[in-house]
């Protein structure tokens, strides 16, 4: 409930007859209250009714309770805070690095956003309803406290909320309204409608103070207005003021209205409505870059009451036409859509063990006497205290006519056997419990008949898959709650300019500062957060403890069986999943000992500065290298051209004293040998010239990637 100060403003808008008639619709609605009551009251342990009790204190049976739906309710409930996934906020137009920046301030304020305000406990809480009896309610508002959070989320009590009983969808995108009633005290609803304060006065005490026959033209119209109102309404005052303690209680509809409104569909995707005074919507019109249509559209309007008095009507507060309520489904009858949890499944059950826990208790303690009437002079009274006692006397009566035996005179007799098979129906019933709510031993932790990890492992898995239609909505709801959440965020960000945003700030390596709405002062926007949609989705990744450990210890045994050569570049993963006291630190230091390499973003200008600096080193050695090889090959090469050279000269030689001697003919095979030799070593030295070439420009490229 938007607990804000307002002045009433006279318009058309929901009047007291239509407030009757949505009245009428909610008396007229199935009593599903009753039963999501009782099974409530199941969970808290009160399961006997009053005249079950009275029946039991009656016969002298003990009223014991076994109360089996609590723990498993619970289990559930661990279950949901184990598994439990953050909220994020999601950019569907993140396409390049300006925008992502963009994306990534936007989630680091969401989150700050959801710890502040309590969304996990608002959830959690809501959730617990939803399991429970079927429908829990939260709700994302602005808080009004300037010292404190700037949102709060809590849970709604389910009596406090009224909805449309012809809706069907889960996210009430078909609802027509909803009621919210809550009791405040007579100087809090003054404080948040000031204006008010003299019809919350009269209305209090039941207008004792006010006679319209004596009405001048000093009196406010609008208290006349009011006395009608109340002289005409056909509630009973008591529903809806307490004179002696001086509450009242006020009542909120949120009501959707239909409008049929201009909407400019940008070839962005993005849709807005169109203002005809805007130079830029009509720029874009004559353009081609965007379409003008007219589309019907719902508006989300609220009216407060306090009782037959209205007090305001207005748009409500809540972003993109939702209302500010999210309700958390749990089961629903096909036939009158009422709600029903697990509880209502397992009442029989319940009910059962407790009957055959009270029968087992009466059982083992009753005795049966069977007596003469002259077997003892005690009363009857007195005989049956003296069997109840464990250190019992009872004294015969030596004249009695039956003397024969004790046995024959007085017999105590009790049905163990009997007790023993109650016993064991209790068992089965206590079994049904956990049977007809889909959960088992395992899912609890409780011992059960598998004995290996991967049974039981697979016992919960089992159990989850149960769940699977009270999970599923249960997430949805979630994102509900975190889309009204990042609404009224975006709309406060969208009014603040050069706002300065720290993201990463876990991270002492990657924590950078974001600022969003840059006014360059000639109006035009930087970094400008209404451009940027936005949606809310679950993380992919657990972020409990417990989903971190057990990841840890299957990311170690990976990492055990991958060469030496491998495993420094896995362990970074390893680092980032461990909860230890200063954590970036330690990570910081491993790195350094095992001399892994940062990854460029992850690197300070100094460390950058560094790398590039290395980098520069390493391409000069790689020169020098280089010079060194072209000078050798040189070398190679002029030496392969004198003897080439020489060849020729003896060639011709040969040639022309083409029988010359021996000595001659010797010595230009030996020049050809060694013209061969000379030639393979340069067709060596050319390879590594030019595979020492390659590795050198992709030295370079490495380099030169890692640093930008």
């Amino acid at each position: 409930m938007q607990d804000s100060p307002t002045k009433t403003k006279k318009q058309q808008g929901l009047n007291t007859e239509q407030l009757l008639c949505i009245m009428g619709d909610i008396h007229g609605q199935p009593n599903w209250r009753r039963m999501a009551n009782r099974a409530w009251a199941y969970y808290d342990g009160d399961q006997l009714e009053p005249s079950v009790k009275s029946a039991l204190v009656e016969r002298g049976q003990p009223a014991t309770v076994h109360n089996l739906i609590a723990p498993t309710i619970d289990g559930v409930l661990g279950m949901e805070a184990k598994s439990r996934t953050d909220l994020i906020a999601v950019a569907d137009d993140a396409k390049d690095d300006e925008a992502e920046q963009l994306a990534d301030a936007i989630n680091a304020e969401f989150a700050d956003a959801c710890r502040l305000g309590g969304m996990d406990r608002a959830c959690a809480d809501s959730y617990k309803s939803q399991i429970a009896v079927g429908i829990g309610w939260g709700e994302v508002r602005r808080s009004l406290d300037p010292f404190g959070p700037r949102y709060k989320m809590s849970a709604i009590h389910r009596d406090e909320i009224d909805f449309d009983w012809h809706t069907r969808e889960p996210d009430l995108s078909d609802c027509r309204w909803i009621r919210r009633r809550r009791w405040l005290d007579l100087d809090e609803a003054q404080t948040m409608f000031p204006d008010q304060v003299d019809v919350l006065n009269y209305s209090i005490n039941d207008w004792s103070e006010f006679n319209s026959a004596t009405v001048t033209d000093s009196i406010d119209p609008g208290l006349v207005s009011a006395f009608d109102e109340w002289d005409s309404f056909n509630r009973n005052g008591i529903e809806w003021r307490s004179s002696d303690r001086k509450r009242i209680l006020l009542q909120v509809v949120y009501y959707r209205t239909y409008e049929t409104k201009d909407v400019l569909f940008l070839d962005s995707g993005r849709v807005i409505e169109y203002d005809k005074f805007n130079l830029l919507h009509v720029t874009a019109i004559h353009a081609g870059k965007a379409q003008l249509e007219r589309r019907p559209c719902s508006v989300i309007r609220e009216a407060w009451f306090a009782g037959p008095h209205p007090i305001v009507d207005r748009q409500c507060a809540a972003p993109y036409g939702m209302f500010p309520v999210v309700p958390f489904w749990g089961y629903r009858k096909d036939g009158t859509g009422e709600p029903y949890g697990l509880i209502a499944r397992a009442m029989p059950a319940q009910d059962e063990v407790n009957f055959r826990r009270i029968k087992l208790t009466w059982l083992l303690q009753a005795k049966r006497v069977i007596m003469d009437k002259d077997a003892t002079n005690m009363s009857r009274s007195e005989v049956l205290e003296q069997v109840e006692r464990a250190d019992g006397y009872i004294e015969l009566n030596p004249d009695r006519q039956n003397k024969t035996s004790v046995a024959d005179a007085l017999q105590i007799q009790q049905d163990f056997n009997i007790a023993a098979q109650q016993f064991q129906v209790m068992q089965d019933s206590a079994k049904l419990i956990q049977d007809t709510m889909g959960v088992y031993s395992a899912f609890l932790g409780q011992e059960s008949a598998a004995k290996s990890g991967v049974a039981i492992a697979n016992l919960v898995e089992q159990g989850s898959t149960t769940l699977a239609e009270l999970n599923d909505n249960y997430r949805f709801a979630r994102q509900q709650m975190g889309s009204l959440l990042l609404g009224y965020l975006m709309e406060d960000l969208s009014k603040r300019r050069n706002y300065a945003v720290t993201i990463n700030r876990d991270d002492k390596t990657k924590r950078k500062t974001v600022a969003l709405n840059i006014d360059d002062g000639s109006g035009k926007l930087t970094n400008d957060i209404t451009r940027l949609r936005a949606r809310i989705s679950l993380a992919p990744i657990q972020q409990t403890p417990a989903y971190k450990q057990q990841l840890a210890e299957r990311l170690g045994n990976v990492i055990g069986m991958l060469p030496d050569a491998a495993k420094p570049a896995a362990l970074n993963m390893l680092f980032e999943l461990l909860d230890i006291p200063n954590k970036a630190e330690f990570i910081e230091n491993m790195r350094t000992a095992l001399n892994i390499p940062k990854k460029p973003e992850d690197m300070n200008p100094q460390e950058q500065l560094a790398a590039q600096q290395q980098a520069q080193q390493a391409q000069a050695q790689q020169e020098l290298a280089m010079r060194e090889v072209m000078a050798k090959v040189a070398k190679l090469e002029a030496e392969a051209g004198r003897w080439q050279a020489e060849s020729q000269r003896l060639a011709a030689m040969a040639e022309s004293q083409r029988f010359g001697d021996a000595k001659t003919q010797a010595e230009t095979g030996k020049i050809l040998q060694e013209m061969e030799r000379v030639a393979a070593e340069n067709d060596r030295l050319k390879l590594e010239y030019a595979q020492m070439q390659q590795q050198i420009v992709q030295h370079i490229e490495a380099q030169l990637d890692a640093i930008q």
